[in-house]
């Protein structure tokens, strides 16, 4: 206790680590490994926390020591769990805490925090209460998750939820303001663990692996005085085993054909299933937990296996048979007999994906689209909407040439001018002429040819089918877009000097035309997306 026995009182909010964070679930095997079998560990309980699990020391704002640093405190524990907390949010807890308190204490600015356990839990915050000399509450804004203190070089810290230029931080303060910036900037050396905070840059240098051979070596990308990004998450992994400083230069590539494997290539990292975030920085756990469900259908090549093996339940494992199947998901989910849980042992996994009542297994929320209407997505409204709010909104533009032409290398790729036609287009321009619409901006393009035919003839030779397609929108009076034409491309079958062979498909509401021209939308929308993944978004 303080001089006088003085105390101050506090609240610390927090939330345990979830079996189910999609940030630790690193492979399908850490959930279904043999039958969900394979998950036993089991989250922590509120009154592990409890004890000398957790520590916490004030650092004053106004008061140093010797050195000039502001004064530490005495060390506090949690001590006991606070469940009417009205604020608390979804999966949080609450604990009461007490801090001693003198005058040599002064006003806290910051705290330390040590966490003993071996899992790690995210840090909400921490309100202080009734601070003396009418100083009132004070808060610290956190939302930081805290490992084992043995994973960090210095004690994890917070700040007051207050707000200093760099010239009016109070001095007790600054000692520990540069640590932590210092700590965040990390200083260039060691390899990233999940538990680091560092915010460092490199560059593009994991593109390839060039240990499996010279056809798998890639370019190291940004860096230059002329082209410095991109750049990604610095990871201090390891560098490839085999190489050169350039394996991109002739002497490079012959070396390298002589298996001189005694070289490390500094400029090529070595590659990673893992991808270093700042943990702070990686999903929330809602977020996860809709990923989680979400990504489960799409693993079905791993996870319907399993669940087969336990549940012995027969569906098609890699594909929906209809649409009722997708509906499915959303309205009831699979539903699984009751007496199948019978021979598991109660797990977390099981609580949190698995209804034990019977009811519906993977259930997903509902898309707003199909709360209005089942087939709102199947509309051109709402095809023409998410052009411009869906994935991939950046890549739509002003129609200023009609036909629009390729930027293709004729003498490569023969000619690629859109083959789409003006009489086409006014079909559905509201009496305009098409060259009225371009001068007046009223039409637009959404145009994924050029960037797919040079690839289109290897997807094509793969299970996976797509086209290279061209849709052009008409402005309409009141805001919104209306989609024209849509052309689709192949690579002509004789080779790509003689062009593209191309189709176009106009709007239809009902008929073969109809169902013809969804598909063409699908197509669309399919290059949109990936563009996005694999152009935009990178």
């Amino acid at each position: 206790m303080g001089l006088f026995g003085q105390t101050i009182t506090g609240t610390v909010v927090l939330m345990q680590k979830n079996v189910l964070d999609i940030n630790s679930l690193t492979s399908v095997e850490g959930l279904v490994d043999t039958g969900l079998g394979g998950l036993t560990s089991i989250v922590d309980t509120v009154t592990s926390f409890l004890g000398r699990s957790v520590a916490f020391q004030l650092i004053s704002s106004d008061i140093v020591d010797s050195s000039g640093k502001g004064k530490v405190g005495n060390t506090a524990y949690l001590k006991g769990a606070i469940n009417n907390l009205p604020t608390l949010g979804d999966k949080q807890n609450a604990f009461k805490i007490e801090f001693d308190y003198d005058s040599n204490v002064g006003i806290p600015g910051a705290f330390y925090v040590k966490n003993y356990m071996s899992n790690e839990f995210l840090l909400i915050s921490l309100t202080l209460d009734d601070i003396p000399n009418n100083v009132g509450t004070i808060h610290f804004v956190c939302n930081s998750w805290i490992y084992n203190a043995k994973n960090y070089q210095s004690d994890r810290i917070f700040f007051a939820n207050n707000t200093y230029l760099p010239s009016k931080t109070p001095s007790a303060l600054v000692y520990y303001r540069e640590l932590e910036l210092k700590n965040l900037r990390g200083d260039g050396t060691g390899e990233r663990k999940e538990w680091d905070r560092i915010y460092d840059y490199d560059v593009y240098n994991d593109l390839g692996d060039p240990d499996k051979g010279v056809q798998y070596a890639r370019p190291v990308l940004g860096g230059s005085s002329t082209y410095p990004y991109p750049r990604r998450g610095r990871t201090g992994r390891k560098p490839t085993n085999t190489g050169l400083p350039n394996i991109f230069e002739n002497y490079a590539w012959k070396l390298l054909e002589s298996r001189n494997s005694s070289a490390v290539n500094p400029n090529s990292e070595s590659r990673s299933s893992s991808i270093y975030i700042p943990r702070d920085e990686t999903f929330g756990h809602l977020k996860s937990s809709d990923f989680l469900a979400y990504g489960i259908k799409s693993l079905s090549q791993d996870v319907v296996p399993a669940l087969k093996s336990v549940f012995d339940i027969n569906f098609t494992p890699n594909e929906f048979d209809s649409f009722d199947d997708v509906f499915d998901l959303y309205e009831g989910g699979i539903h699984l007999p009751t007496d199948v849980f019978k021979e598991i042992t109660p797990l977390p996994v099981v609580n949190e994906l698995l209804r034990t009542d019977g009811e519906a297994f993977l259930k997903f929320p509902v898309p707003k689209v199909v709360q209005v209407s089942k087939s709102a997505w199947m509309t051109d409204e709402e095809f023409a909407r998410e052009i411009i709010a869906g994935l991939n909104p950046g890549l739509i533009r002003v129609l200023q040439e009609f036909p629009p032409k390729s930027k293709l290398d004729s003498t490569v790729y023969g000619d690629h001018t859109c083959i789409i036609t003006k009489e086409q287009l006014e079909l559905n321009l509201d009496g305009l002429t098409t060259d009225e619409a371009i001068q007046g901006k009223k039409l637009f393009i959404l145009d994924h040819h050029d960037s797919i035919i040079p690839y289109l003839r290897r997807i094509n030779s793969t299970p996976t089918k797509a086209y290279a397609s061209r849709t052009i929108l008409f402005l309409k009076n009141d805001g919104t877009l209306k989609p024209l034409a849509i052309e689709l491309s192949l690579p002509h079958p004789q080779g790509d000097q003689y062009g593209v062979v191309s189709n176009v498909y106009l709007p239809a509401i009902e008929g073969v035309e109809s169902a013809i021209w969804l598909l063409a939308k699908a197509y669309v929308i399919v290059n949109d997306s990936c563009f996005h993944q694999l152009v935009s978004h990178w």
